[in-house]
């Protein structure tokens, strides 16, 4: 996509979820970014005139349907607080890779914001992103604990006790880890 030259359009729009999804290739980073987020509130834009609301950026999927890819904690806002009213947008053709990055930068973000589960933030991020695209948008050679403590501004010890509490707060609820016998299944 670097020699086209790209249309961007700018509308305002009612978004709900019949014309807004995930874009395919932020679905995991998405996924990722719901299990890991603070349930923080901000505060509500709803209120505010059309124009002055942060512009989301979309994907034109079709004539009425759209994808997003970043800004998670806003569409969250939208989609729950302000399904009703006009959002500015931006609507252009992004590329795969730049979808990708903005994405994982969503999550990656969640690492700065304090009662993150560091240890199992990374775990997520270890298991379900490409480690080149991580590596590269933290600015370090290798995905290492070190290197994430690094990038999150925490130590590496706070990461390994926080690794432990975890642990032993698990152990200590005495819940199995098969959870069958929810079910009415027992073995």
């Amino acid at each position: 996509m670097k020699n086209k030259t790209l249309r961007s359009t700018q509308k305002l729009l009612v978004l709900n979820s019949k014309n807004l999804t995930v874009h395919p290739d932020a679905r995991t980073a998405f996924m990722v970014w719901q299990q890991h987020r603070s349930p923080l509130r901000r505060p509500q834009l709803a209120g505010l005139d059309d124009y002055y609301r942060p512009a989301l950026r979309l994907c034109m999927l079709d004539r009425d349907s759209y994808q997003f890819f970043n800004n998670f904690a806003r569409i969250d806002e939208v989609m729950r607080f302000e399904d009703s009213w006009r959002q500015p947008c931006l609507i252009a053709l992004e590329s795969r890779h730049d979808i990708k990055r903005l994405a994982w930068c969503e999550v990656l973000s969640l690492s700065r914001f304090a009662g993150v589960n560091h240890p199992a933030l990374f775990q997520a991020i270890y298991k379900n992103a490409s480690k080149q695209l991580i590596c590269e948008l933290m600015g370090v050679p290798r995905l290492t604990v070190s290197n994430y403590c690094h990038f999150a501004g925490i130590s590496q010890s706070s990461y390994e006790y926080q690794q432990c509490k975890v642990a032993c707060d698990e152990t200590l609820l005495g819940l199995p880890k098969n959870m069958n016998w929810m079910n009415g299944r027992h073995g």
